[in-house]
């Protein structure tokens, strides 16, 4: 039966992303020193300990909307990369501008390649915009040799500081938290690496690696310089902050990035991950397989 839903949500989104083709390259290209593109780059870091730990795999991004800026980062780093979205609106002007080499216009839950076409898939920030977050988790799995990276939203449980932060925002900028939904009509999909642990699982897997972080947007200071200018300085604070109070269990921290593994990792590479801030979780086996 078709899903109606679904089908209208990938409408908006291809929408969404043809307007998206009509604006200026994101910052990771045009203006690779501002905050806006150190704040990205700084997520992408976390996936250091796998890049160094096998240079010469092959990855692919989904959900790489924005001109496919984190394919670019990792062709940047001296990978094999396929650069893909829902559509290849803006993926073509990045392509066409010299910053990417392969493209294709691909929907995460339900992807065209056979499986195990990629060492690693790569999906920052697009995963809690899918209609159908666990398909496309599924299929990455299925075209993944050797692991899946999410960079995501964390949806860990209310803290202190949230019976007071969620009505601050509504009556300083008028956000409501409470609302999950974002104007394409998709449930923002947060998640847990307990969530995605358990899918491990019962698929049979080995590990999973975890690491929560804090990011931070602030429009008014994006622009600015990352190093040696007054909106780094707020920035940083600002995000010293966010540390502590996470770091105190008063707040969550924003994002976590997890990391599937479909076989055990290598010494160095769990002794690295682990050396970087990652919890490892070795997976219960299945006594009856």
């Amino acid at each position: 039966m078709k899903d109606k839903g679904a089908a209208s949500s990938y409408h908006l989104h291809e929408k969404e992303e043809a307007m998206l083709a009509q604006g200026e390259l994101p910052a990771s290209y045009s203006a690779p020193d501002t905050i806006d593109a150190k704040r990205h780059d700084r997520m992408l870091d976390f996936l250091k300990p796998l890049i160094d730990a096998d240079v010469k795999a092959r990855w692919v991004t989904m959900g790489d909307g924005k001109h496919g800026a984190d394919a670019y980062y990792l062709k940047r780093q001296g990978l094999d990369v396929l650069a893909t979205s829902l559509t290849d609106f803006t993926l073509k002007e990045a392509k066409n501008a010299g910053y990417l080499d392969e493209i294709a216009a691909v929907n995460a839950e339900d992807i065209v390649f056979e499986e195990d076409s990629f060492d690693y898939v790569l999906c920052k920030e697009a995963y809690h915009h899918f209609p159908r977050p666990p398909l496309a988790f599924y299929e990455m799995l299925r075209v993944a040799k050797k692991g899946v990276v999410l960079i995501e939203p964390y949806d860990g449980p209310r803290r202190m500081l949230d019976f007071i932060k969620e009505p601050l925002k509504r009556l300083l900028w008028g956000k409501d938290e409470t609302i999950n939904f974002e104007p394409s009509g998709n449930y923002i999909y947060r998640v847990t690496p307990r969530e995605i642990y358990k899918a491990m699982t019962a698929l049979g897997y080995p590990f999973i690696a975890y690491k929560t972080f804090n990011v931070l947007y602030l429009p008014n200071v994006a622009e600015a310089k990352a190093e040696k200018s007054f909106g780094a300085f707020v920035w940083k604070v600002t995000l010293f902050l966010q540390d502590m109070l996470s770091g105190m269990k008063l707040v969550n921290p924003a994002s976590v990035v997890i990391i599937a593994m479909k076989n055990e990792p290598t010494r160095s590479l769990a002794k690295s991950l682990s050396k970087n801030g990652y919890k490892t979780c070795d997976l219960p086996q299945n006594p009856y397989v």
